[in-house]
C-alpha cells in the first residue's frame, strides 16, 4: 500500500513538472515574441480555419517576410512553402484549396514545426517546437502590423501598360507581338469551361469579378492580386530583368516603399507624351451624362444633360475608382431613373448630387473645397439643401441640340452615339466660361477700416485687396475653381453672404446689430459675426498669423 502511494505521488511529481516545463517554453516563447516585438508590414494573420469551424486557439501571428529570409538564406526559395500548379505558386500555405480543420490543422503542424524542428537539430536558431503552442497562438502578440494598403492606381497602371518587360502574349496577323500588353492582366470567365480568357476591348476592374471575399466562381482580391502580381514579379526576377516589381510584403505594404513607388510614378507620368492618357480604354474626352430611356409610361421631369470632361477629371483623380465603383461602366448602367439592385438603388439623381458620397459630382467637388486654399470661404458657407441655379448650369448647361424625341417623351439622348454625345458636349462647352474672375482693382478697396465698435482697442485695418488677390492667386491653376469663379462676383460671396453679387455689398452692419437680436438666433451680433468670419477664416486655412488669441495682432490696444 505504501509502495503504491509512493508511485502516485512520484507519477504526480513528474506530471506537475512536465506542465510546467511545458508552460515555460511556452512562456519564453511568449517572451522573446514580444521582447521582439516591432512595427512590421508582413504581418499575415493566420485564421484562414475560423471558415470552417470555431478556433480553438487564437490566430497566429505570422512575420512573412522574415521567414521569406530565412528560407533564401538556407538556399531555398517560396516552394519551400507554396505549392506550384500550372507554373504559378499557391498563395495558400501548402495547398491548393481548404478541405477540413483537421488537415489543415495537420498541414500546418506537421510543415511548420517539422521545419524548426529540422533547423534545431542542425543548431540553428528557429521558431517555437512542438508543444509550445501558445509561442505561435498568442492573443496578446505585441507586434504591430503597419501594413498598408496596395493600390494599382492609374500611374502604376501607366508604368505596366509602357514597360518592355511584359510584353503581350498575343500575335499579330503577321506573328508580331502585339502592341498592348492588356492581356498579361485582364482576363474575363467563362462559366461553361470554368477558365479564364483574354476579352479585348472588354477590360475592366479587377474589382468587377473579385471581391472582398471569394466566390464559387471567383478569387478574393487579395488572392487574385497576390498569385498575379506576385508569380509575374517573380518570373521577371527570375528571367534576369531589371525592374521586377515587389515580391516581399513590404515592397507593397511598407510605407516607405510607397512613397519610392509614388515617386517613380511621377516621374513615369511626367515623361509621359504631351496627352497621354493613363488609362486608355477607348473612353470619351467629352460625353454627356443623361438618364437612360424611360419605361414605358414614365414621363421624367429631368434637366438638360449634364456636359462631363471625363479627360480632365481623369487628370486629377488617382484612380478610376475615385467615380466608379466595382466596374467601370456609364454611370447609368447601374444608377437608373428609379434605381435599382446592380447600384444598390441609388438614383442616378442621387449618385451625382448626394453631397456626403465622396464618389459623387458633388462629394467629389466638396472634398476638394476641404483644401486649405478653400475652407477659408467654403467653411463659412452653410450647405444649401437646393444649390443655387447658377451653380447647377455650370454642369447643365443650357443650349439648343438637335435631339429628336421620342413620341410623348424628351429628347432622346440616350439614342445617341459615342461621338454624337462628344460633339454635343464640345458646342455646349464653347460657351461656358472656366477662368476665375474677380473685380478690377480699382473696384476692389485697397484697405477696409473696421473701427465701429473701437473702444478697449483701436480700430482694425483690414488689407482687402491683398487678402483678395491672393484668394484669387490660389485658385489659378484649378480648371474646377476657374469654372464656379468665372463670375467676377463669386469670390465675394463668402464673406459678403446672403447678399446679391455686387461691387459695393453691404456692409457687415446692415445685417449684424451691435447688440444681439433674440427674435434672430441664427444671426449673430456684429462683435460675434466679424470674430466669427474672420478667425472662422484664418482657422481652416491653417493660417499661423494672426492667431485667435492675438488680439492686437488685428487692432492694437487703445493707450489709457
Amino acid at each position: 500500500m505504501e509502495k503504491g502511494r509512493v508511485l502516485l505521488l512520484s507519477a504526480g511529481t513528474v506530471f506537475v513538472l512536465a506542465v510546467v516545463s511545458i508552460l515555460s517554453l511556452e512562456a519564453q516563447g511568449v517572451g522573446e515574441a514580444q521582447a521582439n516585438a516591432a512595427v512590421r508590414a508582413d504581418v499575415v494573420r493566420i485564421d484562414a480555419m475560423k471558415e470552417l469551424g470555431a478556433l480553438e486557439l487564437p490566430p497566429v501571428t505570422f512575420l512573412h517576410d522574415k521567414h521569406t529570409e530565412a528560407v533564401l538564406k538556407a538556399g531555398k526559395d517560396c516552394k519551400s512553402c507554396h505549392l506550384e500548379k500550372d507554373g504559378k505558386l499557391v498563395v495558400k500555405y501548402m495547398r491548393e484549396k481548404d478541405t477540413s480543420v483537421s488537415e489543415v490543422k495537420a498541414i500546418y503542424h506537421t510543415n511548420c514545426i517539422g521545419c524548426h524542428t529540422d533547423m534545431a537539430g542542425k543548431g540553428q536558431k528557429t521558431g517555437p517546437l512542438d508543444g509550445a503552442c501558445r509561442s505561435c497562438h498568442d492573443a496578446k502578440s505585441k507586434i504591430i502590423s503597419a501594413k498598408q494598403p496596395a493600390g494599382f492606381d492609374n500611374a502604376l497602371h501607366f508604368r505596366h501598360t509602357e514597360t518592355k518587360e511584359i510584353p503581350s502574349a498575343l500575335k499579330g496577323e503577321s506573328g508580331e507581338t502585339a502592341k498592348e500588353n492588356c492581356d498579361r492582366c485582364h482576363h474575363d470567365y467563362n462559366k461553361e469551361t470554368k477558365k479564364t480568357f483574354y476579352a479585348k476591348g472588354k477590360e475592366d476592374s479587377c474589382r468587377s469579378c473579385h471581391a472582398e471575399k471569394a466566390t464559387k466562381e471567383s478569387r478574393s482580391m487579395a488572392q487574385a492580386s497576390h498569385t498575379s502580381c506576385v508569380n509575374c514579379h517573380l518570373s521577371l526576377a527570375k528571367a534576369g530583368k531589371k525592374e521586377t516589381g515587389p515580391v516581399d510584403c513590404a515592397g507593397c505594404h511598407g510605407k516607405e516603399a510607397q512613397a519610392k513607388i509614388a515617386a517613380k510614378n511621377k516621374e513615369a507620368v511626367a515623361k509621359a507624351p504631351e496627352g497621354a492618357r493613363l488609362i486608355n480604354r477607348k473612353q470619351p474626352d467629352l460625353t454627356l451624362m443623361s438618364i437612360n430611356k424611360p419605361a414605358a409610361g414614365q414621363k421624367p421631369l429631368a434637366m438638360s444633360p449634364a456636359v462631363f470632361n471625363h479627360k480632365a477629371h481623369e487628370k486629377n483623380v488617382d484612380t478610376c475608382r475615385s467615380c466608379h465603383h466595382k466596374g467601370i461602366q456609364a454611370c447609368n448602367t447601374c444608377h437608373t431613373l428609379d434605381g435599382k439592385k446592380e447600384g444598390g438603388f441609388v438614383q442616378l439623381e442621387q449618385a451625382m448630387h448626394r453631397a456626403t458620397a465622396k464618389q459623387s459630382c458633388v462629394g467629389c467637388h466638396n472634398t476638394k473645397k476641404a483644401d486649405p486654399k478653400c475652407a477659408g470661404c467654403h467653411d463659412q458657407m452653410k450647405a444649401r439643401k437646393t444649390p443655387p441655379a447658377e451653380s447647377c448650369k455650370k454642369c447643365h448647361i443650357g443650349g439648343k441640340l438637335n435631339v429628336p424625341a421620342e413620341p410623348g417623351s424628351m429628347p432622346a439622348y440616350w439614342n445617341m452615339k459615342p461621338e454624337e454625345k462628344a460633339a454635343a458636349a464640345q458646342t455646349l462647352l464653347s460657351g461656358r466660361a472656366d477662368k476665375a474672375d474677380i473685380y478690377s482693382i480699382d473696384d476692389i478697396p485697397e484697405k477696409v477700416i473696421i473701427n465701429s465698435m473701437v473702444n478697449e482697442f483701436e480700430a482694425s485695418e483690414m488689407p482687402h485687396r491683398k487678402i483678395v488677390l491672393k484668394m484669387a492667386d490660389n485658385m489659378k491653376n484649378s480648371k474646377m475653381s476657374g469654372v464656379f469663379h468665372s463670375d467676377p462676383g463669386t469670390l465675394c460671396q463668402a464673406c459678403h453672404h446672403n447678399s446679391p453679387a455686387s461691387k459695393k455689398p453691404p456692409k457687415c452692419a446692415n445685417c449684424h446689430g451691435k447688440p444681439f437680436d433674440e427674435k434672430s438666433p441664427s444671426r449673430p451680433g456684429l462683435k460675434a459675426a466679424y470674430h466669427g468670419q474672420c478667425m472662422g477664416c484664418h482657422t481652416s486655412m491653417a493660417l499661423k498669423k494672426p492667431l485667435n488669441t492675438d488680439c492686437a495682432g488685428c487692432h492694437k490696444e487703445r493707450k489709457k
